[in-house]
């Protein structure tokens, strides 16, 4: 569900009129509900680590070199995921300020592992320490890590017109066009540099991508739990006692089903027996 039709649909609930061109629209109510998206969308984000923002990530070590660039679309870090592949030593961190300081200002011997440290306001370092000497020269360290991407552009099809400085998908992949055209009959597969469909060029997008920049732009998450959170709170910020608040119970529930975990049978000979269905726990029968 585009959107355009998540804001179309909240306001239709809401009794409001929008226009349908959210995205450029200048109209007071569409430009509201449009924030109000981008901001619920970000809270949904950020409210969990949802498997379908899982990415992996590699660095490559250089003699001399203490600090790297992470991911274009880097959010947070998993715990204990940083490793060294060639070593298959787990590199250990976050280190804490202290800790960096005492390697720097003690002098610690260091160990036959590596630490790592993410530092950096504008570049979202990867620190790693000690300094690789020449024994650890074209090392690949791997770690997992949240993808800050909780919107999605419109599926890449042929025959399709995008405008200058748009985006698509296709296969799990984010592409950008600076000229925009027609798409031609050659899906876009590449994961670096730009190559031409037959009728548009698309440069391969590694960066985040969180806010909605087109009206055909999707969430990743659940429709119906994006709308309830826009219909909560616009409703809020206009006093429209009728809505009922479901947002944050939609919210754990999608999550319970998002991701998987086990499953603890807490029924006994004198309780009611207990089932699991997609993460949540019901009563009695499965039908």
């Amino acid at each position: 569900m585009s959107i355009a039709t998540v804001i179309q649909n909240v306001a239709d609930e809401a009794g409001y009129t929008v226009e349908t061109n959210v995205v450029a629209s200048t109209e007071v109510t569409t430009k509201q509900l449009l924030a109000i998206a981008n901001r619920i969308n970000r809270d949904i984000f950020e409210a969990y680590p949802w498997p379908k923002c899982y990415a992996s990530g590699s660095i490559t070590l250089v003699t001399g070199q203490a600090s790297y660039q992470l991911p274009a679309s880097f959010s947070y870090y998993h715990y204990d995921t940083f490793w060294n592949q060639n070593t298959r030593w787990r590199v250990l961190g976050p280190m804490t300020p202290q800790e960096y300081a005492e390697f720097l200002g003690f002098g610690l011997n260091t160990t036959v592992y590596q630490r790592f440290q993410i530092r950096g306001i504008t570049n979202s370092e990867l620190l790693i320490s000690p300094t690789p000497g020449t024994q650890y020269n074209n090392n690949t360290i791997i770690f997992e890590y949240i993808a800050d991407r909780s919107v999605r552009p419109v599926t890449w099809t042929t025959a399709t017109a995008f405008a200058a400085n748009s985006y698509c998908f296709r296969n799990g992949n984010y592409y950008q066009t600076t000229a925009g055209g027609i798409t031609g009959a050659t899906p876009p597969t590449h994961t670096s540099g730009s190559v031409s469909d037959g009728g548009v060029t698309w440069a391969y997008y590694n960066g985040a991508y969180n806010q909605f920049l087109a009206n055909t732009d999707v969430s990743i998450f659940q429709e119906k739990l994006l709308e309830q959170g826009v219909l909560e709170r616009f409703a809020e910020i206009h006093g429209l006692d009728s809505i009922r608040p479901r947002f944050e119970q939609q919210l754990n529930e999608e999550f319970s089903r998002d991701r998987n975990g086990k499953v603890l049978y807490a029924g006994g000979h004198m309780r009611d027996p207990m089932f699991a269905r997609n993460g949540v726990a019901v009563f009695g029968t499965w039908i």
